[in-house]
């Protein structure tokens, strides 16, 4: 029974359902403020980036224990090109950290360290 409840414990997905803020790098060596509203479904994570003019919808999102992954897609505004964003990361202590990373189109490698853009955000669950 013991171990039963130990595994339940352990598959069971971290609390991400909330609105999230921080700050992200932006041009010029300044920072930004951020925020994401998430809810989870399951294993699935659906929300949205908050925007100045306009949200942005989460998609492909997925939550396991207290891992977190999803994509952002950006449309500019003055030629129409989408660029896609990967979101990764985990909850701990009421922290969610989260990688991004530009998801290069036409690139077959794993997003990983060695590729341009990546930024670390570190948010905060609003109350």
């Amino acid at each position: 029974m013991m171990g039963l409840l130990l595994f339940a414990v352990s598959t069971h997905a971290a609390d991400v359902d909330g609105i999230w803020v921080g700050q992200q790098p932006a041009r010029n060596a300044e920072v930004e403020d951020v925020a994401f509203h998430l809810k989870s479904n399951g294993n699935s994570i659906t929300g949205k980036l908050f925007g100045d003019e306009f949200d942005l919808p989460i998609t492909e999102g997925s939550i396991s224990g207290d891992q977190v992954r999803f994509m952002v897609t950006t449309t500019n505004y003055y030629n129409g090109t989408k660029t896609q964003f990967l979101y990764t990361g985990s909850i701990k202590g009421g922290v969610l950290e989260l990688v991004r990373e530009r998801v290069q189109s036409g690139d077959s490698r794993p997003p990983g360290k060695n590729l341009p853009g990546r930024q670390t955000l570190i948010l905060k669950r609003l109350n």
